[in-house]
């Protein structure tokens, strides 16, 4: 594979793996500590990641727990999941705080359905942009003379191959999620 396409592969690599990232972070009624990690907490005078400053693990499908590596965050920590805007309820047990996990109605199913679907598209948008960047710049050199005819189109279907096939995992990303969501 040529160089260029390449780089425009690992951009694109770069969308996919951020996508996976958003996916994961929509709950479908089952406990997954993913739900949590990124979940900012205000502790020791900083924003951190909630996986910065404790133990997150599903012990059984439908509760969370997290456990605080210091005693005295525990309280930011249940603040903060409190404030996520997940529908979550937790629970504060010593050291450790318990989230359990509600089941999802049809209508909040639907809606992530609806977040999943867009975050897909998002992720298109963005591989088409970088397609259109790297098409730009080999334009120019076509125009100045680096690279002839044939080379431009040969890199232009390499690159469309590889946007074609990335697009086609979107898709199938996005529609495992779905699945996942509509499972009761």
């Amino acid at each position: 594979m040529d160089p260029s396409v390449q780089d425009a592969n690992e951009k694109i690599q770069l969308a996919l793996d951020y996508l996976r990232k958003e996916l994961s972070g929509i709950r479908a009624g089952r406990a997954n500590p993913q739900l949590l990690e990124d979940i900012p907490v205000q502790a020791y005078g900083t924003t951190m990641k909630l996986v910065e400053v404790g133990t997150i693990s599903a012990p059984q499908p439908t509760l969370l727990t997290v456990t605080a590596w210091d005693g005295s965050v525990i309280q930011d920590i249940e603040k903060a999941i409190r404030n996520a805007n997940l529908g979550l309820n937790p629970a504060v047990d010593g050291t450790t705080i318990r989230v359990p996990i509600p089941s999802l109605t049809e209508e909040r199913r639907a809606e992530y359905v609806k977040i999943s679907k867009n975050k897909g598209e998002e992720t298109k948008v963005e591989i088409r942009k970088v397609r259109q960047e790297q098409r730009a710049d080999w334009d120019e050199d076509k125009k100045a003379g680096v690279i002839g005819e044939d080379e431009h189109g040969r890199l232009e279907k390499q690159l469309q191959d590889v946007v074609d096939k990335c697009s086609a995992m979107v898709d199938e990303m996005v529609r495992e999620k779905e699945q996942d969501l509509m499972q009761v």
